[in-house]
């Protein structure tokens, strides 16, 4: 005879306490900054001949202001170019087989849609994060041809 039982578990007071603060803080960048366009220059299509070679780095800036203390960084976005972490370029009719490689303060490769690190913010709310940008070759003799795209960022604050 099989008998069906009941299983009690042992009854204990569980107590979880949540806590934020809501502030009325709003980071945001310098409004030179906020349309930048990064002049990746004209280049040779010998510069960009074997896949993975890229052109020189080219440096830019976003001022930010209003920030609450902490730290804060960007994750840029945009269109990935064929299952890279790297920008693809506008569309079809530009040049060919060339991505656009996003990099971090300190030159390491930035991939789309991960967060920068983070920078400390000032006492007066203020911070400015430094990036680079160059064209990086995805194959072996790309087509040469107009090279350019846009991404778009998000401001992430610790």
């Amino acid at each position: 005879m099989l008998l069906a039982g009941y299983f009690s578990p042992a009854w204990a007071d569980i107590n979880i306490e949540l806590r934020a603060t809501v502030v009325n803080i709003a980071c945001s960048v310098v409004s030179s900054d906020s349309n930048k366009t990064v002049d990746l220059g004209h280049w040779p299509t010998k510069q960009l001949k074997t896949a993975g070679s890229t052109t020189p780095p080219v440096p830019f800036s976003l001022r930010l202001k209003g920030c609450p203390p902490g730290s804060a960084s960007i994750t840029f976005s945009g269109k990935k170019a064929s299952s890279t972490g790297l920008l693809a370029l506008s569309d079809s009719v530009m040049a060919q087989k060339v991505a656009i490689e996003l990099r971090d303060g300190n030159r390491v490769s930035l991939a789309l849609e991960a967060a920068s690190q983070a920078i400390p913010v000032d006492k007066n709310g203020n911070t400015v994060l430094h990036f680079y940008a160059n064209y990086i070759a995805l194959v072996d003799n790309p087509t040469p041809g107009i090279a350019k795209s846009d991404a778009t960022f998000t401001l992430n604050y610790y």
